[in-house]
């Protein structure tokens, strides 16, 4: 007779094949053997996620975080789920309690990167100097690059790879995939650009609160006719 665990391994196997309708119901399976592991709803979500039915996604994540808050995947379920159904003040604050708990967790950090630079990108089209980045010789970067180069045989990567190119706007709705945020860092490096991060922005701020608030209450007296200091360039976002 099979156990709870049995379907759940016989579910990995199907989400890592892609088989996702597959993989659901062997987590389903699980659950109804077994309703108190948190993992098998977590589970699920990433499938129902792949599957492209967000609010059942969403829904096995709030069911893994109600069952075990401690475990940090249920954050990344959570707010990857609301970040496809294009809520993305509520996925940010999803990824925000996860790194409140776990702030050290890569995944919550390229989730929280990923929704807010979709909230603000694909409001504007993206700028001539950034469209060149996708141009003809777009493929031969990703091929120099040792980490992406390893991705190139995954047809679901080419296939992104090849509607970049073809429209450049897109950009946004892909920053999900961890895959293309590290493309589109890529080519920002190949441009001479830098794109910081969500996290890097927030540690700025606040050390900057930190400085403004151990600065000395009395400012000195001003010497006579002081000279203006030039306006630093902002850094780019």
């Amino acid at each position: 007779m099979e156990t709870a665990a049995d379907f759940k391994a016989k579910g990995n196997e199907a989400l890592m094949a892609k088989k996702f309708s597959e993989a659901i119901e062997y987590y389903t399976k699980a659950i109804n053997l077994d309703g108190a592991n948190h993992v098998y709803y977590s589970n699920r979500s990433a499938a129902y996620l792949s599957k492209g039915e967000a609010s059942n996604a969403l829904e096995d994540a709030t069911a893994c975080i109600g069952l075990n808050p401690g475990f940090a995947k249920g954050y990344s379920r959570k707010g990857a789920a609301l970040h496809a159904l294009k809520r993305y003040n509520d996925s940010i604050s999803a990824f925000m309690d996860g790194l409140a708990k776990f702030p050290d967790d890569k995944a919550l950090a390229r989730g929280l990167d990923s929704v807010e630079l979709e909230q603000k990108g694909p409001s504007f089209g993206v700028s001539p100097k950034v469209n060149t980045m996708f141009g003809p010789d777009m493929m031969a970067k990703v091929a120099l690059d040792p980490k992406l180069r390893g991705y190139m045989s995954d047809p679901d990567f080419m296939t992104k790879l090849k509607q970049l190119q073809n429209d450049p706007n897109c950009i946004g709705t892909m920053l999900s995939d961890p895959r293309m945020m590290e493309v589109f860092q890529v080519m920002l490096g190949s441009q001479g650009l830098q794109m910081k991060t969500g996290q890097q922005v927030r540690k700025e701020q606040t050390a900057k609160k930190a400085a403004a608030t151990s600065a000395p209450s009395t400012a000195p007296t001003p010497a006579p006719t002081p000279t203006p200091a030039p306006t630093p360039t902002p850094a780019p976002t």
